[in-house]
């Protein structure tokens, strides 16, 4: 072989992959949370085994990129910066609203499929349903918590509840309405419940039965809301639907092979991932509007 016909052959070897490292890309998942160190050491392992499996769709590699709350994440989307994000169903629902994206599966976080939240009091309150509420204080998690407000004030507001956003417990409150306060975590919020520093209190049943401890006489509930998805992933507009078909194919079949359930287990005890029931999706179409009511539209 000549030197002529030699140097022409790298140059087409060169060529090509130069080519195939241009189409190659990085696979980016986003979270939302204000412990970016920690919840990047928990979601890479994931995101780099999904970038391998779908290597033959253009992706070389994985990358976490940690938001610090909705707007953030929606803006990061928005941007093309994040291909995929994993949230609760609530929040996936105002991010998906602001940024254009779209659910794709369910998630199975730490072994459970789906939740529903509780609205409780203590047993001796005098309050027995939810209409006993207005003039008193509800107790919830943080803004952004699907479990410890967004799922449980919606349903309180089908029901006619008038909320009023309030300083302190302490602070005035209309007769017509009812007064919520954020405690920061679901510790606090049965604290101040079983104290009377607030007259009820939501979360999640799981976290309500963990937590409750021996108080358990003490507290009552009184309303349980409808299941939802414990955990989702939603997709970027910018993904192709052929690209996003493959993306759901390689989640959902995670769980049938060793190194996928090992990988799995280490990310926060999932269990697997699930395509959307048909019951589920109308239940989160019937709350995609007044999740956004909450959230906003910005």
């Amino acid at each position: 072989m000549n030197t002529k016909r030699l140097m022409s052959i790298l140059s087409i070897c060169i060529g090509l992959l130069a080519s195939q490292t241009a189409i190659a890309r990085t696979l980016v998942i986003g979270t939302i949370s204000d412990e970016p160190v920690k919840e990047i050491r928990t979601f890479l392992p994931f995101t780099k085994y999904l970038a391998q499996q779908l290597e033959p769709m253009g992706f070389s590699d994985g990358k976490v990129v940690i938001a610090r709350d909705i707007d953030h994440m929606a803006s990061l989307i928005r941007s093309g910066q994040i291909d995929l994000f994993v949230d609760s169903p609530l929040v996936a629902l105002a991010i998906n609203k602001k940024a254009g994206s779209r659910l794709l599966v369910t998630r199975w976080k730490k072994g459970v499929a789906e939740y529903h939240s509780v609205i409780f009091v203590r047993q001796k309150s005098g309050i027995a349903s939810v209409s006993d509420l207005v003039g008193r204080v509800v107790t919830f998690e943080e803004s952004f918590s699907s479990s410890g407000h967004l799922l449980p004030r919606i349903a309180m507001a089908e029901m006619g509840i008038q909320f009023s956003q309030m300083d302190s417990p302490q602070s005035r409150l209309a007769p017509d309405e009812t007064g919520f306060v954020f405690s920061g975590d679901d510790e606090n919020t049965i604290e101040w419940v079983l104290r009377g520093r607030t007259d009820a209190g939501a979360m999640s049943m799981d976290n309500f039965k963990k937590r409750v401890g021996p108080n358990k006489d003490e507290l009552t509930i009184i309303l349980r809301t409808d299941a939802i998805p414990r955990h989702v992933i939603s997709i970027s507009s910018e993904i192709t639907n052929q690209l996003a078909g493959e993306i759901e194919t390689a989640l959902v079949t995670m769980n049938q092979s060793e190194d996928g359930l090992a990988v799995l287990g280490a990310f926060e005890r999932t269990t697997k991932f699930d395509a959307f029931s048909k019951e589920i999706l109308v239940t989160l179409e019937r709350l995609q509007d007044p999740v956004t009511d909450l959230v906003g539209n910005d």
